[in-house]
């Protein structure tokens, strides 16, 4: 981006003074000092982020602005004493130079424009982290009041039955809270996030019985994959309530992951009852914060969708493997 809105510049500064007879000459005279300038303060200005960290937003803009005019400054008087020397000029004065002085106060104005719409920029990316920070406490505190009480009375019924079977619903309930409320601001490994999803499936077994069944279609190995925290786990939650749940004889989720180097495919289907068909946007307040999250974190090369035929529900969610891990 910086070496394309700078070759623009240098366009637009070459048809100012535009001569048919000396066009190119001028772009590539434009081209070189402008890209120097460009491309070396950029290089100055991130190898600057640790000591502009620990400043106010106006002490690092006044150093970085400052810091622009000493590169233009530099690659100025550079490029003036090469012309002159290929020119074969013996004396330059440098404050009597024309192009220095407008150059000067061209870098003086666009680096303030440059560092008031970084600046912009960088408050709205806090923004939409602030916002992106509470959908996901949001989504962390959706767990269904009667999903909680409902596992209680199960656990509660289960303890002078089978008291090793209630200590493993206990063990998965507390799991399962923990990551729901937990501070998540990184991707966790796809095997973590689906051994998440079996425990809130065995819960859930406990309390629909035989009415629920599950299917997983998994590779040999998911370590290599990361995934934002509580994807799956809602989705699971709408297959369960708005497909298995209203079926009075149950039906069955399968969960397939298909792995390749580029992406990995994850699809939950589950059966659809006729009332959950007429009521299906139900749906979309999860779906609606998953696809913001995904967006925000991976833009274009991940995506969520659901597809509702008339028998099933099928939510496909494709991520990119390629990709070092990011944060929210």
């Amino acid at each position: 981006m910086v070496v394309l809105v700078s070759e623009l510049l240098a366009v637009l500064l070459t048809l100012v003074s535009f001569h048919s007879e000396t066009f190119w000459l001028e772009l590539g005279r434009y081209s070189m000092v402008i890209q120097w300038i460009a491309l070396l303060s950029t290089a100055l200005l991130c190898l600057s982020r640790p000591l502009l960290r620990q400043l106010t937003d106006v002490q690092a803009g006044i150093i970085g602005y400052f810091l622009v005019l000493v590169v233009t400054l530099i690659v100025n008087i550079g490029a003036i004493w090469v012309e002159g020397y290929l020119r074969g000029e013996t004396s330059i004065h440098l404050m009597e130079h024309e192009g220095l002085r407008g150059n000067l106060m061209m870098a003086a104005i666009l680096a303030a424009i440059m560092l008031r719409f970084f600046y912009l920029q960088a408050q709205y990316r806090n923004r939409i982290q602030i916002a992106a920070d509470a959908k996901l406490q949001a989504l962390q505190a959706r767990i269904h009041p009667h999903f909680l009480f409902n596992s209680m009375n199960i656990i509660a019924g289960l303890i002078p039955i089978d008291p090793d079977l209630a200590e493993q619903a206990i063990e998965d309930l507390s799991d399962l809270f923990r990551a729901s409320l937990s501070e998540h601001r990184s991707l966790v490994s796809l095997a973590s996030e689906i051994d998440l999803c079996k425990r809130y499936l065995s819960i859930e077994q406990l309390r629909l019985g035989d009415r629920l069944n599950t299917e997983w279609q998994l590779p040999e190995t998911l370590e290599s994959v990361t995934i934002p925290p509580l994807t799956l786990q809602p989705l699971l939650e709408n297959a369960i309530y708005h497909g298995i749940q209203p079926i009075i004889e149950g039906g069955t989720v399968q969960i397939s992951v298909l792995i390749d180097k580029k992406h990995c495919k994850i699809m939950i289907s589950n059966p659809l009852a006729e009332v959950t068909k007429s009521h299906s946007g139900g749906n979309q307040v999860a779906l609606s914060n998953i696809k913001e999250r995904l967006s925000m974190i991976y833009q274009e090369r991940a995506s969520l969708e659901l597809d509702i035929n008339e028998s099933q529900c099928i939510a496909t969610l494709i991520l990119p493997t390629d990709t070092s891990e990011e944060t929210l």
